[in-house]
C-alpha cells in the first residue's frame, strides 16, 4: 500500500514519502479538478493573534490587488484594494466570478461596484474588539444601502438577486454577517463567527 502511495505521489510531483498529507491531498484535488471551500480560523482565533493571519495591523502581510471591474469608494474609482496576502487570491477570484456571473451593468445596478473598504486598523462598530478589517480579512460593499443595523428585507444585499453574489464569496470561505446574523449586510469576512 505504501509503495502505491509513493508511486502516486511521484506521478503528482509531490514529495514521495508514502504519507497522505496536505500536499498530496491538494495535488490529488488539483489533478481531479476538485475545488474545496477553504477553512478559515474563527474571529476569536484571529483576535488571539495566533491564527494564520498573525497580528493585526501587520502591513507586511497585506497585498494590493487590482479589481477586475471598476469599484467606487465615495464616488471615486479605486486603483487597488489592500487585503491580507492569504486571502488576496480568493478576493480576486470572487470578484472575477461575480463579474462573469452578473456582468458590469448588473453589478452597478445592484450596487456591487460600491466599495466600502477592506484593510483598516480599527475596532468593531459596536464594541472595543478589533475589527476583522484590522487584519485585512474583511471587505464592505454597498455601504449606504446596507448600514450596520439595517436588516432584511431593507438591506439591498439581502435581496434574492444578490444570492449568487453571496454564494460566490461563500465558495471562497467568506462569511456574510448579513446572511448569518441579519445585520451589517455590507460586510464579508474570511473568519468564521
Amino acid at each position: 500500500m505504501k509503495t502505491d502511495i509513493i508511486s502516486i505521489q511521484k506521478k503528482l510531483g509531490v514529495k514521495a514519502d508514502g504519507i497522505i498529507g496536505p500536499q498530496t491531498l491538494a495535488a490529488i484535488k488539483s489533478e481531479l479538478g476538485i475545488k474545496s471551500r477553504p477553512h478559515w480560523p474563527s474571529q476569536a482565533e484571529v483576535r488571539s493573534g495566533k491564527s494564520m493571519f498573525g497580528k493585526a495591523g501587520d502591513e507586511n502581510a497585506l497585498r494590493s490587488i487590482l479589481p477586475p471591474y471598476p469599484l467606487l469608494y465615495e464616488g471615486k474609482e479605486v486603483k487597488s484594494i489592500r487585503v491580507h496576502r492569504l486571502i488576496a487570491r480568493h478576493v480576486q477570484e470572487a470578484l472575477q466570478e461575480a463579474l462573469a456571473h452578473y456582468g458590469h451593468a448588473e453589478l452597478c445596478r445592484l450596487g456591487l461596484n460600491l466599495y466600502g473598504g477592506s484593510y483598516n486598523y480599527r475596532s468593531t462598530s459596536g464594541g472595543g474588539a478589533l475589527s476583522m478589517h484590522a487584519w485585512g480579512i474583511a471587505l464592505d460593499f454597498s455601504p449606504a444601502a446596507n448600514s450596520y443595523k439595517l436588516g432584511a428585507p431593507r438591506a439591498s444585499l439581502s435581496h434574492p438577486d444578490c444570492q449568487a453574489w453571496w454564494e460566490i464569496w461563500e465558495q471562497h470561505g467568506a462569511v456574510s454577517l448579513g446572511r448569518a446574523r441579519n445585520y451589517d449586510w455590507m460586510h464579508l469576512q474570511f473568519a468564521t463567527l
